[in-house]
């Protein structure tokens, strides 16, 4: 069966089925979601696959059914199994071992993130967290922080999340007892794994959109704007954008006054045209 996208792009199995499912449709577009759910032999439950999707628990014989339809051979059909198992995982050991199963399968491995690092990325308060021990004395207790993070995230994950920073060097307790970050910043270098940042990405743009939505309690800056120019002036503009993206980080780097807030910075710039018309 054709390879309607190429499963070793992705970690995350529900975003794969989610894209194969639109690349298909393309070809095929008999090929819906309320398809899917028949040819899994759910002709009476149309929104399992869409279920999936936002998160439903996939047993071991839909696992196999899904291998089946997606036309799998037996390495990405290995592949799919062991993403099921890192998103499913019952606890953090069982996790671990199952993202260095996917290293260990994956052909190109160097494009895939460390086990860690793939945490980090996979839930935006990490890097939230991260920045907010610089702006908050932050001890054992992650109750201070829950009460004020937005949007808002169950105090258990919060304590995972400290967790994990702890664990990735990021953050230690200072002289006074209080957890602090190692360093200003944090880039995602040569783990830069296309898949897992832009799915972190997504998750930065949904809380713009909270912003957005909920009335401000702190200072905000929303801004957009729609225009037409030159394949040159974009190329300026470009320009514009990595120096702003420079002088933010220098501002940043340079502020040597306490921190007292912590702030969300997104970009977006793209073309409302095709540029090949198709």
């Amino acid at each position: 069966m054709e390879n309607f996208v190429d499963i070793y792009q992705f970690t995350h199995f529900r975003k794969y089925l989610e894209e194969y499912q639109v690349a298909r449709a393309q070809q095929e577009p008999s090929f819906t979601r309320t398809e899917i759910c028949n040819l899994l032999g759910l002709e009476k439950t149309r929104s399992y696959f869409a279920d999936v999707l936002r998160g439903k628990k996939v047993s071991p014989r839909m696992v196999a059914k899904f291998i089946e339809i997606l036309g799998l051979d037996k390495k990405a059909a290995k592949y799919f199994e062991t993403m099921v198992q890192v998103d499913q995982a019952k606890n953090d050991t069982i996790r671990k071992a199952a993202m260095e199963e996917l290293l260990r399968q994956h052909p190109n491995p160097q494009h895939i993130i460390n086990t860690d690092a793939y945490e980090y990325y996979n839930h935006w308060y990490h890097s939230a967290l991260f920045a907010i021990l610089d702006a908050m004395d932050v001890g054992d207790d992650m109750a201070p922080v829950q009460k004020r993070i937005f949007p808002k995230v169950p105090l258990g994950k919060l304590s995972d999340s400290l967790e994990l920073l702890q664990r990735l060097g990021l953050a230690r307790k200072n002289e006074e007892g209080f957890w602090k970050p190692t360093r200003e910043s944090i880039s995602s270098g040569p783990y830069n794994n296309a898949e897992l940042i832009k799915q972190y990405q997504l998750q930065c743009f949904e809380l713009s959109k909270q912003a957005l939505i909920t009335p401000p309690k702190s200072p905000t800056v929303m801004s957009t704007m729609t225009f037409s120019i030159s394949s040159e002036a974009y190329k300026d503009l470009e320009a514009a954008v990595q120096e702003f993206k420079a002088k933010a980080r220098r501002i940043i780097g340079e502020d040597k006054a306490k921190a007292d807030s912590v702030y969300q910075l997104n970009l977006h710039l793209f073309s409302n045209l095709d540029p090949e018309g198709k």
